[in-house]
This record gives structure tokens, C-alpha cells and sequence, in this order.
């Protein structure tokens, strides 16, 4: 298997950050008719987790493009 360039693996890491995101909020939406409290716990906490990597992530994702093109 050939390895991903550092643009394709930061690029490929944005996407499954914001797959990661979309499945916490599932959760969150299955576990609130059981428990709301642990629903907005896990909904916050992950989230903010979330929100962190689609922070860091894209700035990645523009400089190694900018990398690329030079």
C-alpha cells in the first residue's frame, strides 16, 4: 500500500474528524430520551473535542497545501 502524501493523510484526517463529530451527536440523540443530562455531557464534552480538531486541522490542511504548490 503506498503512503499518503501529508496533504492527502491531513486532508483524510479533516473528513473523519467531522464524521467523528456527526457520530457523537448521534449518540447524543439516542442516549437523550434515556438520560438528557448524560446526553449534554457527552454532546459538550466531545463536541469540544470536535471543535478543537476542525480548528486545527484545516490550518494544516491550507499549509501543506500552500507545501504542495511551491
Amino acid at each position: 500500500m503506498k503512503p499518503l502524501s501529508p496533504y492527502a493523510a491531513a486532508k483524510r484526517e479533516l473528513v473523519m474528524s467531522i464524521v467523528y463529530m456527526a457520530v457523537i451527536t448521534f449518540q447524543a440523540i439516542y442516549v437523550a430520551p434515556t438520560s438528557l443530562t448524560t446526553a449534554i455531557v457527552i454532546f459538550i464534552i466531545f463536541q469540544s473535542i470536535g471543535v478543537w480538531m476542525l480548528i486545527h486541522f484545516p490550518k494544516k490542511v491550507k499549509e501543506l497545501k500552500e507545501d504542495q504548490s511551491t
